[in-house]
């Protein structure tokens, strides 16, 4: 991953990206050994007994990032949660997905949520919703940010495309072991965390159990909480006053 600054104490890769970043699909899923293919097939069918819910959905993995461009493709996601489940894959699958992370920005300060303890990745930590990895939504085979961060905020907040403006990607940061993507931009409502929080609890779905409000003037305490993720750290930071 090209351009990377090290940061969060190496673990936690950032690059800022520009404005105008594109992503750009620039190649076919590719195929894989039997081998492989059978090791992804028993790990998804052991995490579907426990977890019936889980979707095999398409998303974009990827291949090459810039500040300017992220290529790549689209795959399973059973091959990305194979990877997640077993690092030793990423040689052979060498899969970066990606995904979009808002910070939300209310008149009365920024949104945080904490990730469900149940959650199959990162639960009991802080973030700024909404947040999701990047789905193939309908037939449109391109990728475009502001439609997945705004479908992640109806699933994860309860708004709409009307409640919300989306600002220009700010810089993409990559989890370590499992090499996810992070996409961080900015989201801006006119409305109150109250009416957020209401929307939330009426609307969304379960993937936090709590919400927190962050005046500006108290973002300098939650900077230095160790249960609040990077990229939303590193989006607080870049408004901290």
């Amino acid at each position: 991953m090209p351009d990377m600054i090290p940061s969060f104490s190496g673990q936690w890769p950032l690059l800022r990206l520009s404005p105008a970043c594109t992503i750009r699909v620039s190649s076919s899923t590719p195929s894989l050994s039997h081998t492989l293919e059978t090791e992804i097939t028993n790990l998804w069918a052991q995490a579907r007994q426990k977890t019936p819910a889980l979707f095999n959905g398409c998303v974009f993995t990827a291949d090459r990032v810039t500040a300017t461009t992220i290529s790549g493709h689209w795959t399973e996601y059973r091959r990305v949660f194979a990877q997640m489940k077993n690092p030793a894959l990423f040689p052979h699958l060498r899969l970066q997905s990606l995904a979009v992370i808002g910070l939300l920005e209310t008149p009365d300060g920024y949104v945080l949520g904490r990730r469900h303890p149940s959650s199959l990745y990162q639960g009991n930590f802080w973030q700024s919703p909404p947040a999701g990895s990047i789905e193939k939504r309908g037939e449109c085979a391109d990728v475009s940010l502001p439609e997945q961060i705004l479908a992640e905020a109806e699933e994860e907040l309860g708004l709409t495309a009307h409640d919300l403006t989306v600002g220009a990607p700010q810089l993409i940061c990559r989890h370590p072991g499992t090499r996810i993507l992070d996409i961080g931009l900015s989201l801006h409502t006119s409305l109150p965390f109250k009416e957020v929080e209401e929307r939330w609890q009426s609307c969304a779905n379960q993937e936090y159990d709590q919400l927190a409000l962050v005046p500006k003037k108290e973002i300098a305490s939650w900077l230095q909480r160790p249960d609040l993720l990077p990229t939303s750290r590193a989006l607080l930071e870049a408004v901290s006053p």
